[in-house]
């Protein structure tokens, strides 16, 4: 190899390959998630070399003139030389360089398999192969896998209480589900010298957007829509509950743009999905909801010098839009699950409040409805300036969690409730152990019906098998399958999906012929393989057995100091969990899993009843729309228990429909529903999770 170092003197680059000594020669080492360093000792004694300096440029290449290695300097020694065994001259010196990417990058690249990862197939005759069993064999073999990750929303709940114009607590049978961590995503309230360059990118040619008195101040903009621009550094994952608000807001007459807006890809007003439109052309001076890239029909007329306080509420029943994604390499195959993102329907309501006005007066609703798609995932954008002129006080995001409050009025009349504080002239607030409370003012009135839309909590688990290996088992009539279970750390699994996602995941490694040994493999380059190996690579070792497929981990390389060129490379490769995983996964389930946990097939289940609804609700009766129509042979069932769908037993059968809208009689002022999909297979199988209908209603 040829080692060229250029000491930053002017000099350029100067080849110090005479003095490289033969007892310390070239080393390069590779590892995966490291950084690639050189050393090499040197002999500068009657070289005429100079002395390298730290921070100078080392480079080494091949006879070729291939780069092998290209670096810093970090440090060089001569203290290293003596103990080493050498004469003690003053002038021998150990060098020891880092790759060039130290210097620009965070950490070195931790990829299971880089885009530049190649195959090198090699006869083991021309190799020295050394192989060990690895010390977690058991688990990284095991065939039956099941893991456990955070708390997930389960069944889709719906609640029905009446109102009687005096109560204002209303206790829910579970309390609605909420993910863990800070609800706040967002809170800026444009107090410092520069935007937070950590939350905000900013599209901005002209300085239009800045910081002052009055907070986020807006001096107009180009004219053209999405080219003044302030928005979240990183998009906004649209599940659960959402309350975007922008407070102390000021416009002047002839503002155009778009505050608080949510977009679905392209920042600009047709891919809006949810936002505030303000209008000042033509002399007019007006706030409307836009509602997917749509205007709507109702406006609010601002004024100059007042001050507003404008909100986005999102809502959707999925709490998890985007499932996470689990990978591994198995035999030089990278494999991903999960990944993918969650369709659903999405509720909104959009309204201003003229902060000027009696605390009392109620906020004016610019819209109250919903969309049967939604984006998994929007960038949000506070300010869109065509041409805003005014301020923003403050901008918040927060999550609501689960629940969703609709009031439908005896004359049938339906209106959403808004969730918060009594001071910002919301509804109700949801208490931690699931009591909905009312604000003074705005109790449900007699007849008045209140719907109370929420997920139920549980412990997300899944169990996968390997099914080959249980049909080859069961035909040798050997007993059960080598087991694991544990729980998933990293990424974190939301959801039974994401457990079922990272089990595959580990389901596959289990299956691969390198998984549960490591070793090693020696050759000399040009004559076993002439191209060079670095980490993520995979050798392909040949022999009258078949080829064996072995990941490479580790790499190093020594120069032979000899014309013509010898390099010795001794690859360390190892398949399991430690090194193939992009995810961390640990022993033992979480406490509260439960002990019947049931394998997962894969099979396709009819969907769950996300959109259920109670359209009506009598003394006798209950009309309920399913969300959803049924494909043909297949129908909705309704059961008192949630324990025996697909059983034969009837004792709890309420009914069955192949409507979609079908009618539940009632009995009793408390009772519950559960309600799955069938299908027409032979056994029938049945959406995944329950839709409950709860009831504390007057009967006949």
């Amino acid at each position: 190899m040829i080692l060229r170092i250029d000491n930053n003197d002017g000099a350029g680059e100067v080849d110090y390959t005479p003095a490289v000594r033969t007892d310390m020669p070239l080393e390069i080492t590779r590892n995966r998630g490291k950084w690639t360093v050189c050393s090499a000792g040197l002999d500068l004694a009657g070289s005429g070399l100079v002395m390298p300096q730290s921070r100078s440029q080392m480079r080494v290449l091949d006879s070729s003139g291939a780069v092998l290695f290209h670096g810093i300097l970090e440090a060089t020694s001569r203290a290293s030389c003596a103990m080493a065994g050498t004469n003690g001259s003053d002038d021998c010196v150990v060098l020891r360089a880092v790759e060039m990417a130290w210097l620009t990058q965070g950490s070195p690249s931790d990829a299971l398999q880089p885009a530049t990862s190649m195959q090198h197939a090699m006869a083991l005759h021309d190799v020295t192969l050394k192989m060990d069993a690895t010390s977690s064999l058991f688990s990284d073999l095991a065939q039956d896998v099941m893991v456990s990750g955070e708390y997930e929303p389960t069944q889709y709940v719906t609640e029905l209480f009446r109102g009687d114009g005096a109560t204002a607590s209303f206790a829910l049978q579970h309390a609605p589900f909420r993910e863990s961590g800070n609800d706040t995503l967002l809170d800026d309230a444009f107090d410092g010298s520069v935007f937070d360059s950590n939350v905000w990118s900013r599209v901005d040619v002209a300085s239009y957007l800045s910081l002052g008195s009055g907070g986020l101040r807006m001096n107009g903009g180009t004219g053209a829509d999405g080219a003044t621009l302030l928005s979240s550094k990183t998009p906004v994952e649209l599940g659960g509950g959402l309350v975007a608000e922008a407070s102390d807001v000021m416009l002047t007459a002839g503002s155009d743009g778009v505050l608080l807006g949510f977009y679905d890809g392209t920042t600009t007003r047709n891919h809006c999905t949810a936002g505030v439109r303000v209008r000042g052309t033509a002399g007019s001076h007006s706030l409307v909801a836009i509602v997917n890239g749509v205007e709507q029909t109702s406006s609010y007329d601002f004024a100059n010098g007042h001050r507003y306080v404008l909100r986005v509420r999102l809502h959707c029943a999925e709490m998890q839009r985007i499932r996470s994604r689990y990978g591994v390499l198995v035999d030089g195959v990278l494999q991903q699950f999960g990944g993918d993102s969650v369709g659903a329907p999405m509720h909104v309501v959009i309204e201003v409040a003229d902060l000027g006005l009696a605390s009392s007066t109620l906020p004016t609703v610019l819209y109250d409805g919903a969309m049967a798609i939604s984006p998994y995932q929007c960038v949000f954008a506070p300010v869109n300036s065509v041409a805003l002129n005014g301020s923003v006080g403050r901008v918040t995001l927060t999550r609501t969690g689960s629940c969703l409050v609709v009031s439908t009025a005896a004359d049938g009349t339906q209106r959403t409730r808004r969730q918060g504080v009594s001071t910002s002239g919301a509804d109700y607030v949801v208490g931690a152990a699931g009591v909905v409370t009312f604000a003074a003012g705005l109790l449900p009135q007699p007849g008045e019906l209140v719907t109370v839309r929420y997920r139920r909590r549980g412990r997300a688990v899944a169990r996968v098998i390997d099914d080959t290996a249980e049909f080859v088992r069961e035909s040798l009539g050997l007993p059960g399958m080598p087991a694991w279970s544990g729980e998933v750390r990293s990424p974190l699994a939301r959801s039974s999906a994401d457990c079922e996602s990272a089990a595959k995941a580990l389901l596959a490694l289990s299956a691969g012929s390198a998984t549960g040994i490591s070793g090693s493999v020696t050759w000399l380059r040009n004559a076993a393989l002439a191209a060079d190996v670095a980490p993520g690579d995979t050798l392909l070792i040949a022999s009258d057995e078949g080829t064996q497929t072995l990941p490479v981990q580790s790499v190093r390389m020594v120069d032979g100091n000899c014309d013509p060129e010898q390099v010795t490379y001794t690859a360390a490769f190892r398949q399991g969990r430690d090194v193939s995983l992009d995810f961390h996964v640990g022993d033992g389930l979480a406490a509260d899993v439960p002990g019947n946990v049931a394998v997962v097939r894969d099979v396709a289940l009819p969907v769950s009843l996300a959109g259920l609804q109670v359209t009506a609700a009598t003394t006798a009766a209950l009309q309920v729309d399913s969300g959803v129509d049924a494909p043909d042979g297949c129908g909705f069932e309704v059961r008192r228990s949630d324990a025996n769908f697909g059983l034969t037993t009837t004792s709890d059968l309420v009914l069955r429909s192949a409507a979609r809208g079908f009618s539940i009689p009632r009995a009793a002022f408390a009772e519950r529903f559960f309600v799955r999909m069938y299908d027409n297979s032979v056994p029938a199988k049945y959406s995944a999770v329950s839709s409950v209908v709860l009831t504390s209603l007057p009967v006949s």
